[in-house]
């Protein structure tokens, strides 16, 4: 009887933890595509996001808005949501600025280095991306860039593409340019119509942010330095193709001349 009494004491109180625990809402990290929702399971409020450009929440409902990674949080509870894209229209360069040549290199062993000089490396690309850049300054990777003619996507993928990653942010149609920048704050991506090896292209620019609204034409400067565009007798196709992307590009969310740190 007492050995029965003992092992009741023992067990009841775990069977009694193991209800309530089944009872307690469960907070999983979640990977959402974008424009994907979330229900928050027990319909809490108060929950918030940490970035949310990348995952916004209204009472308990998440919803994914640009690829990245963020939390969800509310008092002590919280979870992690990674947001990915829909499209995978082509690959981007690699981004880790500051990088030595070596690094890139490196990274970039798969495909076919084209020239280099001791501020450039430019590598063939594969369909649709034409050519792959990489700029560098004291030796360390200040710029990287794609190139991809008109021809091989069309405008509305590649819009697509680019707000499901980055927030627009600005435009210039003397430089026929635009402007769009990471929901982390940290890299500006510039997208320009310009002439490369006698093709009209897209040359798609990244470059680290550093806090100053003057960046799109800063980094147009650096791109231009390293592919440097053909005189050209396509100016009706650039400026029709900049008109293009114009009509279809997102609502501007954040004017460029906000964005300083």
């Amino acid at each position: 009887m007492k050995k029965f009494l003992l092992f009741a004491l023992l067990v009841l109180p775990l069977a009694f933890m193991s209800c309530g625990s089944d009872n307690e809402p469960n907070y999983p990290d979640q990977t959402l595509v974008v424009g994907d929702t979330y229900r928050i399971p027990g319909g809490e409020t108060g929950w918030t996001s940490d970035n949310d450009l990348v995952a916004s929440v209204s009472g308990s409902t998440v919803t994914a808005e640009l690829v990245g990674e963020t939390v969800i949080r509310n008092g002590s509870k919280s979870f992690k949501v990674t947001v990915t894209s829909k499209s995978k229209l082509f690959k981007e360069p690699y981004m880790r600025f500051g990088a030595s040549k070596s690094t890139v290199k490196s990274v970039m062993s798969s495909y076919t280095l084209s020239k280099e000089t001791t501020e450039t490396l430019l590598y063939n690309g594969t369909y649709p991306v034409s050519y792959y850049l990489y700029g560098f300054k004291n030796e360390a990777m200040n710029l990287s860039s794609l190139v991809i003619p008109v021809t091989s996507v069309t405008a509305e993928n590649l819009v697509d593409f680019l707000k499901e990653r980055y927030l627009y942010v600005t435009s210039n149609e003397a430089e026929h340019y635009f402007g769009f920048i990471s929901p982390d704050m940290k890299t500006l991506v510039v997208l320009n119509i310009s002439t490369f090896n006698s093709q009209v292209v897209y040359m798609i620019s990244y470059g680290e942010y550093t806090g100053s609204s003057s960046v799109p034409a800063q980094v147009m400067k650096i791109a231009k330095k390293h592919i440097t565009p053909e005189a050209s007798n396509n100016m009706s196709t650039i400026n029709s193709e900049y008109s293009r992307l114009l009509d279809i590009m997102p609502e501007m969310k954040i004017e460029s001349n906000t964005l300083v740190k």
